[in-house]
């Protein structure tokens, strides 16, 4: 089994604290609009209603993915949602490659309003770009008459310019500024 985890830090800043912040508007755009009866807060109501739901009742933003060759598993505040690989009829991705960002809805078909929609910011996870690919390779192989599946059959690389793009990146990573300041 392979276990995924966000940064600590980063999950209390992104998720967390957004969430209870979230919360806490809701409560003063809730007083602020009884007060005032004006329609900005009600459309504040509406964005702090939506938030709160994904974060703390949905659990749209897991903490944890936990991977193994039957099942995937999302942890988020101590609630878990578990899929049985054989049980997933639809697994849909929309992701941002520039970012390591998913958006992913599994069984969509199956109306269900608490489970099976995540965000997953892989560059945020422990070995995120495997997570990322991992999630990309599955939804191909659920969906392997997509013109996506298609697509990412097509733009695969052979072994040799694999192995001559990684020395390039290994090349630029050894000139980075950043990497001669960390050396010395």
């Amino acid at each position: 089994m392979k276990k995924y985890v966000y940064q600590k830090k980063f999950y209390n800043v992104r998720v967390a604290y957004a969430g209870y912040f979230a919360a806490l508007f809701l409560i003063w755009s809730i007083y602020r609009y009884i007060v005032e009866k004006d329609v900005l807060w009600a459309f504040a109501i509406l964005a702090c209603v939506y938030v709160v739901f994904n974060t703390f009742i949905s659990h749209s933003y897991p903490e944890e993915v936990d991977i193994d060759d039957h099942r995937i598993t999302f942890r988020s505040f101590g609630t878990v949602h578990s899929y049985d690989f054989k049980q997933i009829e639809d697994f849909r991705i929309k992701e941002n490659p520039a970012s390591k960002r998913i958006y992913l809805r599994i069984n969509r078909n199956i109306s269900q309003l608490v489970k099976g929609r995540y965000w997953i910011e892989c560059s945020y996870f422990n070995d995120g770009l495997e997570l990322f690919n991992y999630l990309l390779a599955k939804e191909d192989e659920i969906h392997p008459d997509t013109v996506k599946a298609y697509a990412h059959k097509s733009n695969e690389f052979s072994p040799e310019e694999k192995k001559k793009i990684e020395e390039r990146q290994q090349e630029r990573k050894d000139k980075s500024v950043f990497n001669r300041k960390k050396k010395k």
